[in-house]
């Protein structure tokens, strides 16, 4: 579904029967038309979206997570995560598509290891109990 903007006089009016505070505010920030340059483009609503679909699954977050601990190939996530190689890979490919994770060959293997795009939406879902802590990152795994 595409969204687009609409544009609407700078201002809000009287008509649009907003709060005063809300005109104000509005105001303060430089009217309607600052309002849309300060909020990304579509490109980079689409690209948000993608991340937020591929977080919002416990699966891929808990392979996230796991990766973020040092590189693995898949039979490592199948392990731990008791699934079948299809939704291994589903899950691998939608991390990958996203940029939260990157594949290598190595061998026999495709290793997977987590990039700073998937570092950092991992860092602003730590929450406030884990401040100042990171996921502990081997430095060799699956070699």
């Amino acid at each position: 579904m595409a969204m687009t903007r609409r544009s609407r006089q700078d201002s809000p009016g009287k008509d649009d029967k907003l709060p005063t505070y809300v005109s104000e505010a509005i105001d303060e920030i430089g009217g309607l038309s600052r309002l849309a340059s300060s909020i990304p483009d579509e490109n980079a609503i689409r690209d948000q979206v993608k991340v937020y679909k591929a977080l919002s699954n416990e699966t891929r977050l808990t392979m996230l997570w796991s990766i973020s601990c040092c590189d693995m190939c898949p039979c490592v996530l199948k392990e731990y995560l008791k699934v079948g190689d299809s939704t291994i890979s589903y899950h691998l490919d939608m991390l990958e598509e996203t940029g939260l994770i990157s594949g290598r060959p190595e061998k026999n293997w495709r290793i997977f290891t987590i990039t700073e795009k998937g570092r950092a939406a991992l860092k602003g879902w730590m929450g406030p109990s884990s401040e100042g802590r990171e996921p502990k990152r081997a430095s060799k795994c699956c070699r």
